[in-house]
């Protein structure tokens, strides 16, 4: 299982979501302005993070170039930094075989998130890369977790509530497996129990999407989880990004990663 830091060190990880519209014109008037950015942010935070989170539509936006930046970009980030490439991938096996070819043989994630709709079967060809962590969506922080993941089944119990003993169950043989909780669920916080302490989590939400740090954090140590990651985008990469963008965005990510250990650790 890849258990790439997520230590004491830190739980922070950073969603490098490119949006050129939030960069300074200093920045953007470069030629390869996103590969200019993204390194900057590498080099200034990499001892201060755990894991950085390329989410792909952003990078599939920009057609070749884009995918050429991750292929360019990936490389360059620290073996103990986990790469997790938020794909939300799931589709029949055949095809689920492809998808995790091209992201862990070609792209060389470390992790990968995954959608679980269409059941095992379209899961397992990812589950088959021992030493990468799989991600599975099991409640998400937008509004419309609430329209299938918090539905009652037959069984009395909500969508994501079966969702995760799923990936409890699957963790059994595989050993490889994570889970995607929005922070935005803070009352379904309590379904984390000390089942998922070997679990890692991966917690979307917080800050733009109005999950609320502290109150997350204080359930996660009443629950005894400790393999977590926090993620954070628009607050570490886009805030106060005055004079060099790189001693701004390491002052965020330091910010933002004392933040947790102190409350987390207290």
């Amino acid at each position: 299982m890849n258990n790439k830091l997520i230590n004491l060190k830190s739980h922070l990880c950073i969603g490098l979501d490119i949006y050129p519209e939030l960069l300074p014109s200093y920045i953007t008037f470069k030629k390869g302005f996103v590969e200019y950015f993204l390194e900057g942010v590498i080099e200034s935070t990499c001892e201060i993070v755990s894991a950085y989170k390329f989410n792909l539509a952003f990078f599939e936006s920009m057609g070749s170039y884009g995918l050429k930046v991750l292929e360019d970009i990936l490389p360059k980030i620290p073996t103990t930094v986990q790469k997790i490439g938020d794909a939300k991938r799931g589709d029949i096996n055949s095809s689920s075989k492809m998808y995790a070819k091209g992201l862990y043989e070609h792209f060389r994630f470390d992790a990968i998130t995954l959608n679980p709709l269409l059941g095992y079967d379209s899961l397992e060809p990812f589950f088959r890369y021992l030493n990468k962590t799989n991600y599975i969506l099991t409640l998400t922080s937008n509004q419309g977790a609430k329209d299938f993941q918090k539905q009652k089944l037959a069984s009395g119990k909500t969508l994501f509530e079966d969702i995760l003993s799923k990936i409890l169950q699957w963790n059994k043989k595989h050993k490889n497996l994570g889970v995607v909780f929005g922070a935005t669920n803070l009352k379904e916080f309590k379904y984390l129990d000390e089942s998922l302490a070997n679990v890692p989590l991966l917690i979307p939400g917080i800050g733009h999407q109005g999950g609320d740090l502290e109150s997350v954090l204080k359930r996660l140590k009443k629950n005894k989880i400790n393999k977590f990651l926090i993620t954070s985008s628009r607050s570490i990469l886009y805030a106060n990004l005055d004079g060099d963008f790189r001693k701004c965005i390491k002052q965020n990510a330091s910010k933002l990663n004392n933040l947790i250990l102190d409350i987390y650790y207290q």
